[in-house]
C-alpha cells in the first residue's frame, strides 16, 4: 500500500469539476471543491437541493449527462449503483467519456464498481473508486478518509485532487478493493451502535448512573469513540441531527450481507443488527441519524 505524494504535473486548481449528488455528503464536498478554486458544476435529482451551491459559485446543470459533459472530472456521490446508471445512461448506453474521468465516491458493492469501471472505460473514460469514511463534519472540514481503488498511475494523477476531501487518500488496490474495504468498515457502524444501545438500555433500566457506566467503559479496551458521539442523541431521544441516515445504513447492510454470502463468510451475526436497522426504518426513523437504533433497542416507556 502506498500513500500519495502528489500529482504529477502540479496543481489541478482551476480545472472544471462536476459533482453529482448534492445531498448530505455531496453538498459539503462541493463546497470543498469551490473553496479549492475549482470551476464546479453540480447536479441533483431534486434541483432545489443544488441551488444553494449556485449562490456560492457553482453552476447547476439541467441533467447529470450535461454535468458530466461540462467537466474533465466528475465526482459521483449518489445513493447506489442503480442511481448512477439511471442518471448517466440512456437505454443502457453511456455518453462519450473520451478524455474524462469518473470518480465514484458512493458506497456500492465491489462487483458493481468493477462493472462501472468497465462501462466507463468502454465509453472512453477513466474510472476511480474513492469511497469515503466519515460524515458531514469531516466532509465540511476536508478530513474524510478517502479509500481509492484503481491503477497506481490513476491514483498518482488524481491524489492531489482527492485531497480536497481528505488529507491523505490511500490507494487500497485495483478497482473493487476500496469498495470492499468500505463495506467491511461500514458493517462495524451499526454493529457498534446496536450493541452500545443494548448496554445503555440495560444500565438505564437498572437505574445505574450513565456517567459511571461511561467512565468505566472509556477505560476499557472495547471503548469506541462513536459511543461518546452518539450518547447525547440517545439520551435525549433526538435523532434529527443526521450524520448517517438509517435508511442508507439499511441499504449498506444488504450490500454487506450479499457480499459476505458471495465470499462464503458466515454472517449470521449480522442478521440481528440488520433486523434492528430495518425496524428503525419501518418505525419512521429512516431519514434520521442511525443513533435512532436506540429507540428500537430501548423504546421509551410510557
Amino acid at each position: 500500500m502506498k500513500f500519495g505524494s502528489g500529482v504529477k504535473g502540479g496543481s489541478l486548481c482551476g480545472m472544471k469539476v462536476t459533482l453529482i449528488g448534492t445531498g448530505l455528503m455531496g453538498e459539503p464536498m462541493a463546497e470543498r471543491l469551490l473553496g479549492a478554486r475549482y470551476q464546479v458544476t453540480v447536479f441533483n435529482r431534486t434541483r432545489e437541493k443544488a441551488l444553494p451551491l449556485a449562490e456560492k459559485g457553482a453552476t447547476v446543470a439541467a441533467s447529470a449527462r450535461d454535468a458530466v459533459a461540462a467537466s474533465e472530472v466528475s465526482v459521483l456521490m449518489l445513493r447506489d449503483a442503480g442511481a448512477i446508471r439511471d442518471l448517466l445512461t440512456e437505454n443502457g448506453s453511456w455518453p462519450n467519456l473520451s478524455g474524462k474521468t469518473i470518480v465514484q465516491m458512493s458506497t456500492i458493492a465491489p462487483g458493481e464498481s468493477v462493472a462501472l469501471a468497465e462501462a466507463v472505460q468502454q465509453a472512453g473514460g477513466e474510472y476511480l473508486e474513492a469511497p469515503v469514511l466519515g460524515s458531514t463534519p469531516q466532509a465540511r472540514e476536508g478530513k474524510l478518509l478517502v479509500l481509492v481503488g484503481g491503477s497506481q498511475e490513476s491514483f498518482d494523477r488524481w491524489v492531489d485532487f482527492l485531497r480536497a476531501f481528505g488529507p491523505e487518500p490511500v490507494r487500497i488496490g485495483d478497482v473493487g478493493r476500496a469498495a470492499a474495504l468500505k463495506l467491511a468498515l461500514n458493517q462495524l457502524i451499526p454493529s457498534l451502535a446496536a450493541t452500545f444501545s443494548l448496554s445503555l438500555g440495560m444500565v438505564r433500566r437498572h437505574g445505574i448512573d450513565v456517567e459511571v457506566f461511561m467512565g468505566i467503559l472509556r477505560q476499557s479496551t472495547f471503548f469506541a469513540q462513536s459511543f461518546d458521539r452518539k450518547l447525547p442523541q440517545m439520551l435525549a431521544r433526538d435523532f434529527t441531527n443526521t450524520n448517517f441516515p438509517a435508511e442508507l445504513m439499511l441499504k449498506d447492510l444488504h450490500l454487506i450481507r450479499a457480499e459476505a454470502a458471495g465470499l462464503g463468510l458466515d454472517a449470521h451475526g449480522l442478521d440481528g443488527v440488520l433486523e434492528i436497522v430495518r425496524k428503525t426504518v419501518d418505525e419512521g426513523h429512516g431519514r434520521e441519524d442511525y443513533s435512532a437504533l436506540y429507540e428500537v433497542v430501548d423504546p421509551a416507556r410510557r
